[in-house]
């Protein structure tokens, strides 16, 4: 694997774009200690979590409008806006793709509190990129990689982006506390879903279960290298 274009040196110490990943330490401890991988979770997941405060339907991103703010014209005459029933209402799908949600905030009490964790792991998300890029020239031919910071968003207008792909990194503003980055998977549509040993074919989307997306190596060593790090509440 390459790792000269994702890293600088300063006096030989490597320098690493680093993101933080919350969780369970119960549920994250085979990763910490290299025995898995990172685990990417399908969009439509998203809507089906536990708690209340980290679930969204992503697959559909809505925009309300304060009304006040909507002008409606017939034949040159403005409509009143009190008279509008409601605020109007915009919805846009996202691409189904798979997901690993991090955030920019380091060690925050706050996250660990909304997400009910007990654990943040620095994640060195640049050596890791590398690493999915190279595997998937190999395997899963046709998978696209893309991260970036979410853009949140609030009811006084629309996004600047209707694509599919772009809407996938929106949310809704009451979820900028997380100030998240994102990996996103997009497999190739042309494609049913992954073959498993065994010749049958998982669908990349079930409407009914979540699907999960564990990419692992059997070298414990190779798969702590992104793991840097490891941080817990303060009592």
């Amino acid at each position: 694997m390459r790792t000269n274009k994702m890293l600088c040196e300063i006096n030989t110490v490597p320098i690493f774009v680093i993101k933080y990943l919350y969780g369970k330490k119960q549920y994250l401890t085979p990763l910490i200690e290299g025995d898995s991988g990172f685990r990417f979770s399908d969009l439509s997941h998203y809507a089906r979590m536990e708690n209340d405060a980290m679930r969204d339907e992503e697959l559909v991103k809505t925009f309300a409008i304060d009304k006040s703010t909507f002008e409606v014209k017939i034949n040159d005459h403005v409509i009143d806006s009190e008279s509008m029933t409601a605020d109007p209402i915009f919805s846009f799908p996202a691409r189904h793709c798979f997901c690993l949600c991090l955030s920019n905030r380091k060690d925050s009490e706050e996250l660990y509190e909304k997400f009910m964790a007990d654990v943040c792991i620095e994640v060195k998300v640049d050596l890791y990129i590398e690493f999915l890029n190279d595997l998937f020239k190999h395997r899963f031919k046709g998978m696209e990689i893309v991260a970036k910071d979410i853009t949140y968003y609030g009811n006084s207008s629309l996004p600047k982006v209707s694509n599919p792909d772009e809407l996938v990194f929106f949310k809704p503003d009451a979820f900028s506390h997380e100030d998240e980055f994102r990996i996103a998977l997009f497999y190739p549509e042309d494609k049913q879903g992954f073959k498993t040993k065994e010749g049958d074919t998982i669908p990349f989307y079930n409407e009914n279960e979540s699907n999960h997306l564990t990419l692992s190596y059997p070298d414990r060593e190779f798969q702590k290298q992104f793991i840097g790090e490891i941080y817990a509440p303060r009592a």
